[in-house]
């Protein structure tokens, strides 16, 4: 029974540490993309798109030093949201998708082994704001919810990942 008792505690603190390394690579991919395409005003959440067990990266992201912290990665349409996975070492781009809106969110359906994306479209022509179904082609996510052959999500089966514009940095 001593035994028993140890061993639990060992595989508990096993598992913490797993789960603080893993958090740790994550912050680390994070941290250098938004480094690297200087953002001051962006949102991050972490999930599990491909079912693979390590969590990609979404970042809304709105504005940027080069843009003096104004909203340079936006138009009428929205805002620039970016899908990374992350690696041990850092980052790598899966899709930039432009002219989106919050709420970002991951839906339970899954094309390519990967989960949809639900993002809201408004503004730039756009009369009626509805919310695009991004599918995974195998590849990437389309780079433009708004360009055939766009889809409409249906329904709201889903976990919202993003729900508003991220404050200023």
């Amino acid at each position: 029974m001593k035994y028993r008792a140890m061993w639990t505690a060992v595989a508990v603190l096993s598992l913490s540490s797993l789960t603080t390394a893993a958090s740790a690579a994550d912050s680390a991919g994070v941290t250098a993309f938004i480094r690297d395409r200087h953002l001051t005003r962006y949102s991050v959440a972490l999930s599990d798109l491909n079912g693979d067990k390590q969590s990609e990266a979404l970042i809304y992201a709105m504005a940027t030093t080069v843009g003096n912290g104004q909203a340079d990665l936006c138009g009428s349409g929205g805002c620039t949201l970016y899908v990374l996975s992350l690696t041990p070492t850092g980052y790598r781009l899966v899709t930039s998708i432009s002219v989106t809106r919050p709420p970002i969110r991951v839906l339970s359906s899954t094309t390519h082994g990967w989960h949809d994306l639900g993002v809201s479209v408004a503004g730039g022509g756009i009369t009626a704001r509805y919310e695009a179904r991004l599918r995974f082609d195998g590849h990437r996510y389309p780079s433009n919810p708004t360009v055939p052959p766009e889809t409409r999500a249906t329904g709201k089966i889903g976990k919202i990942i993003i729900e508003s514009l991220p404050e200023n940095r």
